[in-house]
């Protein structure tokens, strides 16, 4: 599946969500800031919706499907049914949808629990790895050497693998369901 199809579905489901909102619940004011500017983590609601997210998308056995389009565009250029144009504009996509993940990422308030912060690191890191992956294959588009499009493969699987640990880590930490409250 292309990065554009992908994109389409996400929105049909998002226009979906929008057309049937669940109402939100407030859930009161954030905790303060600790002294050391950390979070003092909680478990909470929104937490929990942002870690499903990201168990959903990384269900183990499978490849993300930025890894996928990576991929797609990899073979594409290898058996020359993608040109160099089209791969280009197909990365700048893939790029573009990285590099906002990896905003938000780096956004985020750091928190004082040890295993979700180690979680949040390698999941960046496996942001960056697919983004060097790309960059690998634009360079490849350019040049036509072959270990671009070895350097693109071996990022993309260190992503995956990050993204991988990632999920390990956040469900050794998972609360138990009562734990939530």
């Amino acid at each position: 599946m292309h990065y554009q199809e992908w994109k389409a579905k996400r929105q049909r489901e998002a226009a979906e969500a929008e057309a049937n909102p669940v109402p939100e619940v407030p859930e009161g004011p954030p905790p303060p800031p600790e002294a050391d500017g950390s979070e003092g983590f909680q478990w909470n609601e929104e937490r929990d919706k942002a870690i499903q997210d990201l168990l959903e998308t990384t269900v183990p056995g499978t490849l993300p499907s930025v890894h996928l389009q990576i991929q797609a565009i990899r073979n594409g250029l290898i058996e020359q049914t993608l040109g160099a144009e089209q791969a280009n504009d197909l990365l700048c996509e893939v790029d573009r949808y990285l590099n906002d993940l990896i905003r938000k990422e780096e956004a985020k308030v750091p928190i004082d629990h040890p295993e979700v912060a180690q979680a949040r690191d390698e999941k960046l890191r496996a942001l960056y790895a697919w983004r060097e992956s790309s960059g690998s294959l634009r360079e490849y588009s350019k040049e036509e050497k072959n270990v671009y499009l070895e350097v693109a493969a071996y990022a993309a699987d260190q992503g995956s693998a990050f993204l991988a640990t990632a999920r390990r880590l956040l469900l050794q930490c998972e609360p138990e369901p009562e734990d939530l409250d």
